[in-house]
């Protein structure tokens, strides 16, 4: 049966707490080349997933599941732009596949496959370019917009530039706090801003603003590490301050001295972005929202007061949704959200109390819609436009990605360890100038290893057992050490991670093996044990072996070789994230299950 959204409305009234029951995304990784993203979960989930545009991406929404760790933006080149991470509700994690703009992707072609509830894996077909008409009709939107707004058409660049109530507000993705410097020779106001790469299709474009006595605004990425904006000003223009803000993942806030209200605020659209520099009164009687429904047959959706409203709106480009801010404000108990069928224009809003005295309304269009503008018809009303692209390439008429459910429907294995104050030390071979063995294709050790070593120790921090990593990045470390860490760290249970390796003329031997000295024998059976039990791949069993970082550890220890980098079939399997990540829940599980009976 094919799947599709829930339609909810989601109401909260108080700030977003995590709870404690939510289980948490460990580990995703996209490559590039297969079009594939990898994530692991350490609890059962059901991805739920949508396709939306402006730009197109590919919304994966995980319900019961939160972040375990702060995870950055990953860009890439090509027509896949970035993959992104962000908490979207409080027990909902968001990965975003954002496309370069001017692309989209075949929903039926995007394929979901669960190799168990909570190891997921997402293939996408080839983006193809958005049809000549499509693009037509979006330009003709786009002039609407600035028609209805008094603006010329190169006065917005996507949603990244916005003229705000206070100034003008700069999109750019992310959060810095590099140094900013200002320089005004006549009319031109130029600030570099050092530690700053502007995004790309800022870069070289002059924008005529024409607001608050600011004629143009043009952008200059001058080095890699700095960037300059000039405004061209004009005759008595004020001084103008650039302050960064987080506001929508990160931007650029332009304030004139002694505020706007004297240059031509009268010509200025109702939308506004909020910045952490004004502040609005908390003194004034706060408005009841009461009710937020679409209108004018999906074009519009209004939000009603029973008072004065003053709003705020602008992208969040980390989520992917268009936010409403309402200051002074509260939601009614209960507040009434639109009924969203099928072929609604929004595939999900939320509202919550932000604040003690600002509501925040945030909105995901469907596929095929366009954000228009925030305006105001009346003190106690605000509409958004929602516009529809004419002949959208969506050959189901929905913006719905079918996500079946996983092969293995058991539950996901949970341990409880014995005692809180364990340490496992995780030893990735090899590292900097050091690449280890080298195998088909150029496909070396270290990197390799690396990766599963990481997830190795974020599965077994997420299960309550202290770790310790001799190397968590690309960089050598000696024989020596590596066990002095271990012992320096009393370490419980050291596990030395390697990849194997032969002549390149016999890439007939493969297979999985694990190495001990005295005391690691029930910790390599253990490993071998849950590696055979999870993983289809040759079985060369377990030794014993004198290596030194076995023999100069003071505690249990294990050397796992997870394969031959100069093998036909291990080769193949160890250059896939999926592989990796498979080779990884085994390695913890197995260390998992030794501790489970043998650590007291």
């Amino acid at each position: 049966m094919k799947f599709f959204w829930f339609c909810l409305t989601l109401l909260t009234v108080s700030t977003w707490q995590l709870p404690a029951w939510a289980g948490q995304l460990i580990f995703w990784e996209f490559n590039e080349q297969r079009r594939e993203l990898q994530f692991r979960t350490n609890s059962s989930v059901q991805p739920e997933a949508q396709l939306i545009p402006d730009p197109s991406r590919l919304v994966i929404d995980l319900p019961g599941t939160t972040l375990a760790r702060p995870l950055l933006n990953r860009s890439y080149g090509g027509k896949i732009r970035t993959v992104r991470l962000g908490q979207f509700t409080p027990n909902t994690a968001r990965l975003v596949i954002e496309l370069e703009p001017g692309y989209t992707l075949d929903p039926n072609g995007i394929k979901f496959e669960g190799r168990s509830p909570n190891d997921w894996s997402v293939t996408l077909p080839e983006p193809q370019p958005i049809t000549t008409d499509n693009q037509t009709s979006q330009r003709l939107t786009e002039e609407q917009i600035g028609a209805a707004t008094g603006q010329a058409e190169d006065s917005f660049l996507d949603d990244r530039f916005q003229v705000t109530r206070g100034g003008f507000y700069l999109n750019l993705d992310q959060v810095s706090d590099g140094k900013i410097a200002s320089e005004r020779d006549g009319d031109r106001l130029e600030f570099t801003l050092k530690d700053l790469q502007l995004p790309q299709e800022l870069r070289g474009k002059t924008l005529n603003v024409n607001r608050y006595r600011v004629n143009q605004i043009a952008f200059e990425q001058v080095r890699n590490n700095e960037a300059k904006i000039s405004l061209q000003l004009a005759d008595n223009s004020p001084e103008w301050r650039a302050l960064y803000n987080s506001y929508g993942g990160g931007g650029l806030v332009f304030i004139p001295a002694g505020g706007t209200d004297n240059l031509e605020a009268r010509d200025v659209s109702p939308t506004t972005v909020p910045d952490r520099v004004v502040q609005t009164s908390s003194s004034e009687e706060l408005t009841t929202i009461e009710s937020v429904d679409l209108a004018n047959n999906g074009g519009l959706l209004i939000v009603r007061g029973n008072e004065s409203i003053k709003a705020s709106g602008g992208w969040n480009r980390n989520d992917g949704v268009y936010q409403i801010r309402i200051e002074n404000a509260e939601l009614a108990q209960p507040v009434r959200g639109p009924q969203l069928e099928t072929n609604s224009p929004v595939s999900r809003i939320s509202m919550r109390q932000e604040t003690n005295t600002s509501v925040l309304i945030q909105i995901e269009p469907a596929l095929g819609v366009q954000v228009g503008d925030l305006t105001q018809p009346s003190d106690r009303l605000i509409a958004l436009e929602l516009n529809r692209l004419r002949d959208f390439n969506n050959s189901q008429g929905n913006n719905s990605v079918f996500v079946p459910p996983a092969q293995n429907t058991d539950p996901p294995r949970t341990f409880n360890p014995p005692q809180s104050n364990i340490v496992v030390m995780i030893d990735p071979g090899h590292g900097g100038r050091d690449s280890g063995a080298v195998g088909i294709g150029g496909l070396q050790e270290k990197n390799v290893i690396l990766p599963i070593s990481q997830e190795v120790a974020q599965i077994l921090q997420q299960n309550g057992i202290g770790v310790r990593m001799t190397r968590d990045t690309d960089y050598f470390v000696s024989l020596a050490g590596r066990t002095q860490l271990a012992n320096n760290a009393n370490a419980d249970l050291f596990v030395s991670i390697h990849a194997n390796a032969i002549s390149l003329s016999r890439p007939d031997v493969n297979g999985f093996e694990v190495y001990y000295f005295q005391s690691g024998r029930q910790l390599a059976q253990s490993i071998h044990r849950n590696v055979m039990s999870q993983i289809r791949m040759r079985d060369r069993g377990v030794k014993t072996a004198r290596f030194y970082v076995l023999r100069h550890t003071a505690m249990p220890s294990a050397l796992v070789e997870v394969g031959f980098v100069t093998g036909r079939e291990d080769a193949a399997n160890l250059s896939n994230p999926a592989f990796r990540s498979r080779m990884a829940k085994a390695i913890a599980d197995g260390i998992l299950e030794y501790i489970q009976t043998n650590v007291r």
